[in-house]
């Protein structure tokens, strides 16, 4: 979520297969809230990128919430007319951290280490409307353990549709830690901000996919498979400033980055997402993404391998799958 974020690695499935076959479950909701998605119930400093809009319980594992995703979002702008990939995953984060803080007794304030985030997307219902795209999520909460009536683990797998169509499926895995604990596995990495100052020079914004250069995530190095992560200064959609180390899902725009630029001029539209986070990624350390073709589980599709690595040591390892462009 917010913090760190330690994601799996998965076999990808075809867009055309649910992770979860059958419908949802039928059942009469015992609570509705009325109240207003805060900013920070989904850890977000901009209430433009709040993607989650409402939640209600179904019973005690069981959840219902509504999503919006904009369709001309000033950063997460579409891609050959589809909605950009990391909205799945920035919708499963905002929605797992909205439960924990208004459901599950999480006060602000606690930390959250994803131990999972993996989707997949269903490619032919992403298609972007001339207005905001509306959502419903169903959850199911399981693995859920609590300590003095507060979250401390749990798990989260999520349905995602639009208009009764399957949109994504994918899931999560949550650990929870009080401030105290958190001061003591940060130590002087606490205080630590990102430091806006001179960026190197942009990978060109069309091969990575963003709508300008000052959307680029990476700086070329001398190798084509090889890149610098490159954090532009106030760009509240990617950086919190309140955050001590660089935000997971930075790293997950730039591993999508990098992928599409390995790939360039062929076509490369992800729809599966997967990723392993090995440690925090901090500030003020150089950030080295690498890319790689790797053999796709799938027919007719191709698969990236990026990671990021930190005074030579991995940081995270995302995997991508894209179908292959038809003729």
């Amino acid at each position: 979520m917010s913090d760190t974020m330690h994601v799996s690695t998965v076999q990808p499935r075809s867009p055309h297969q649910p992770l979860h076959p059958g419908g949802g479950r039928a059942a009469a909701p015992r609570s509705r809230h009325g109240d207003r998605v805060t900013r920070e119930f989904v850890h977000r400093p901009l209430a433009d990128d709040i993607l989650v809009t409402s939640w209600r319980r179904i019973d005690d594992t069981h959840f219902s919430l509504t999503a919006q995703w904009p369709h001309d979002h000033g950063y997460f702008t579409p891609n050959r007319g589809r909605h950009h990939l990391i909205l799945t995953g920035e919708t499963i984060r905002q929605a797992g951290l909205l439960l924990c803080h208004a459901e599950l007794g999480v006060p602000l304030g606690h930390h959250f280490i994803l131990g999972d985030l993996v989707y997949t997307t269903h490619p032919e219902h992403l298609a972007v409307g001339s207005g905001p795209t509306a959502l419903t999520i169903d959850v199911v909460c399981s693995r859920t353990r609590m300590r003095a009536g507060t979250l401390a683990s749990g798990r989260f797998d999520m349905t995602i549709r639009k208009a009764g169509r399957i949109v994504a499926t994918g899931h999560s895995d949550v650990t929870v830690t009080s401030p105290a604990v958190y001061r003591r596995l940060r130590g002087s990495r606490l205080t630590a901000r990102h430091a806006p100052g001179a960026l190197p020079a942009p990978v060109p914004a069309r091969l990575t996919g963003s709508a300008e250069d000052g959307d680029v995530l990476l700086s070329p190095t001398a190798r084509p498979d090889r890149w610098l992560l490159r954090i532009p200064p106030g760009h509240p959609a990617v950086v919190n400033p309140a955050n001590d180390h660089i935000p997971g899902m930075v790293l997950l725009d730039a591993a999508q980055q990098a992928a599409r630029t390995l790939t360039s001029p062929d076509a490369f539209v992800p729809y599966a997402f997967g990723t392993v986070f090995r440690r925090y990624a901090e500030h003020g350390t150089s950030c080295v993404i690498e890319a790689r073709r790797v053999p796709s589980a799938l027919p007719c599709t191709t698969t990236v391998q990026v990671t990021g690595l930190q005074d030579g040591n991995p940081v995270f390892v995302s995997t991508l799958t894209a179908l292959d462009p038809r003729d």
